[in-house]
């Protein structure tokens, strides 16, 4: 490999990444905020104001963990493109006389092995409400397999200069399907009860609602916390003792 090819592999596989995990996440929660039905303000600069208090650690973690769902989406399009490419490639030589190429059980089994990790991710982090979130959900599968297709013909027609634009074009298409799917899931920030009464959890459908609320980040003395009612700056002394309930994400969906 030329020096040059391998500085590309680099920053097309670690740098970019790099680079664009805050940013992915930045925006992800940012739409997964809007569309919190416990944040009621839809203003710009309020959701980007509650936003920038995240924590920089779990906005990278959201980046981390929507790229991760689209590229296993971009490769399970890889693999369904790949067999169609080769189903009508090997039409085509059947029909010339030509040497069969034999790689489709690879593929098959490929599929096999992403399939069902696309479902678990799908069955977690994917909740289709309204009509908007089948909008959100056609989008992100037409993107993840627009990608798919796309590494999958510049790989099969072989052309190495189209590689890496290539490559790189369906890392951009990648991003824009994991934006879609975010509008599908909560912002991951936890879930809390203010001045709980007593030690004993009770069942996520007895919590109080009107002393639940999504921990944004916290300050020396404050906690900044929303619900349904509002956008609040608490006095830490006067929301003790604070539960966490990380066991009831269906409050929230």
């Amino acid at each position: 490999m030329k020096t040059k090819d391998l500085v590309e592999v680099t920053l097309l596989y670690v740098g970019v990444p790099a680079v664009t995990l805050y940013p992915l996440g930045f925006v992800g929660t940012f739409v997964q905020m809007w569309r919190d039905e416990f944040f009621l303000y839809y203003d710009f600069n309020v959701i980007w104001n509650a936003v920038s208090m995240i924590p920089n650690t779990e906005v990278v973690g959201t980046g981390v963990q929507l790229l991760y769902f689209s590229l296993v989406a971009t490769l399970l399009g890889v693999g369904v493109a790949s067999l169609i490419f080769g189903f009508l490639r090997k039409r085509h030589e059947e029909e010339d006389d030509q040497p069969v190429n034999r790689r489709g059980l690879w593929w098959v089994l490929y599929l096999l092995i992403l399939l069902p990790v696309a479902a678990f991710m799908a069955y977690s982090s994917v909740h289709i409400n309204d009509a908007l979130d089948v909008l959100f959900l056609a989008g992100f599968l037409t993107l993840s397999a627009g990608g798919g297709v796309l590494i999958g013909q510049v790989r099969l027609r072989g052309h190495d200069e189209w590689f890496f634009p290539g490559l790189a074009a369906a890392y951009a298409v990648t991003i824009l399907a994991a934006v879609c799917i975010a509008a599908l899931d909560t912002p991951t920030l936890p879930l809390v009860e203010i001045r709980a009464e007593s030690d004993t959890i009770p069942d996520c459908s007895d919590l109080p609602k009107d002393r639940l609320f999504v921990k944004v980040s916290e300050a020396p003395n404050l906690l900044y916390l929303y619900n349904e009612s509002g956008f609040f700056a608490f006095s830490v002394f006067d929301v003790q003792p604070l539960r966490y309930h990380q066991d009831c994400p269906s409050l929230r969906t």
